[in-house]
């Protein structure tokens, strides 16, 4: 006897593929209506999403280009400092 024969004999009332059919679209249909999202507000809200991903970016750019433009003035301060102390 094999291991999924051993398996069916422990049952005692296996699902049919009736049962398995019915537990499946009761499972389907209260998952749909649980987490079902109208279409236009998933599309609207992809555009409040693309909008925000659009001010980030325009965002981390400015950071960016005024962190790059600190690192420019500091080497220019030090650059400074070194050559009023050189002079000495």
């Amino acid at each position: 006897m094999g291991q999924d024969e051993y398996h069916m004999e422990d049952r005692r009332h296996p699902l049919t593929d009736e049962d398995v059919e019915r537990i499946a679209d009761a499972v389907a249909k209260k998952t749909k209506y649980s987490f079902h999202i109208e279409e236009e507000l998933h599309y609207n809200s992809h555009k409040r999403l693309d909008k925000l991903l659009e001010v980030y970016d325009s965002a981390a750019s400015a950071f960016t280009k005024a962190f790059i433009a600190v690192i420019i003035i500091g080497m220019l301060v030090l650059a400074g400092i070194g050559i009023t102390k050189g002079a000495k």
